[in-house]
């Protein structure tokens, strides 16, 4: 019974290392949407026209992430943005935005990955257990890399070359 337990606490601690990387690496996926629910995290693009944009082109939006706190024929939006000053300097500001139906080209509802988050979760483990292994000398390299032999290796010396001292030496 006890050689059971200790058979299977690998494994386990395996599948809790893995769940709990693809928990802290949490992925998302976008799914447009028509009427979203008070209360979900949209994302809401909005289109950006210029003076100077060609007429013809499509028109490009950006896009704005917020808490939904109100829907309906305007959608208003929790928003949040960082804004950095220096080194230590950090700014959080929030806002509340109201967006018309013509004010936004599209909406999406953000909703947890598993699938992705696992993958991440796998591969990001595996490269830490890859690291570590080769930081503690566990990985591939063969028999015999160590140090070079004792003996040492013979120095070639061509004759030209000594001809050629001595007949600077000799002032030939």
């Amino acid at each position: 019974m006890i050689g059971m337990r200790r058979t299977l606490r690998r494994p386990a601690w395996a599948v809790f290392i893995l769940a709990l990387s693809g928990w802290m690496t949490a992925c998302h996926t976008y799914t447009p949407v028509a009427d979203p629910m008070p209360g979900s995290i949209v994302r809401v693009h909005i289109p950006v026209r210029t003076a100077l944009d060609n007429p013809n082109a499509p028109t490009r939006t950006q896009s704005i992430e917020g808490q939904l706190i109100e829907a309906g024929d305007t959608l208003v939006l929790a928003t949040q943005s960082r804004r950095e000053f220096g080194a230590f300097r950090e700014i959080i500001q929030f806002d509340t935005l109201r967006l018309a139906p013509e004010q936004r080209a599209g909406v999406e509802l953000r909703e947890f990955s598993t699938g992705k988050s696992v993958a991440l979760g796998v591969g990001l483990t595996g490269i830490v257990v890859f690291a570590a292994m080769a930081a503690f000398g566990l990985g591939g390299g063969q028999q015999g890399d160590g140090l070079p032999p004792d003996n040492p290796t013979p120095a070639i010396v061509s004759s030209s070359m000594i001809s050629t001292i001595v007949g600077f030496v000799l002032g030939r």
